[in-house]
């Protein structure tokens, strides 16, 4: 029996001309019903804010659903909204966001235990909640 793919990894390069910070979490959200953005995980936070050279990539890892995918949210999604906070605690470009498409045209999701790491600068560390 293969076990579900509950996880997805969110990229984020660097493509002007200067090093720049990317701050805390992407803001996602979900779906079109998201009341919300997604649920942070706290444990994953780095020590340093990560800082992108030009063409430096960085990444988050995402909880797309629980285990045994017991949820009241089910919903597949063929896009993501996506925010980049600013470097102050309170600060949030949530209004500035974007969709994004999912490859391969859809991913499940179940909104209520949906988490998302924050960024980080290797896959690794991305992926290893």
């Amino acid at each position: 029996m293969r076990s579900p793919i509950n996880h997805a990894l969110i990229t984020a390069t660097n493509t002007g001309s200067k090093p720049c910070r990317i701050y805390r979490y992407p803001a996602l959200r979900l779906s079109e019903n998201s009341q919300s953005e997604t649920a942070r995980l706290g444990p994953s936070q780095p020590q340093a804010v990560v800082t992108l050279d030009r063409g430096a990539t960085a990444y988050a890892g995402l909880i797309t659903a629980s285990v045994d995918r017991n949820s009241q949210t089910k919903v597949t999604t063929s896009s993501i909204g996506l925010s980049l906070h600013g470097p102050d605690a309170g600060d949030s470009s949530t209004e500035n966001g974007v969709d994004v498409p999912v490859p391969g045209g859809s991913l499940y999701v179940e909104d209520d235990n949906a988490q998302v790491t924050f960024w980080q600068d290797n896959v690794s560390d991305a992926l290893a909640w």
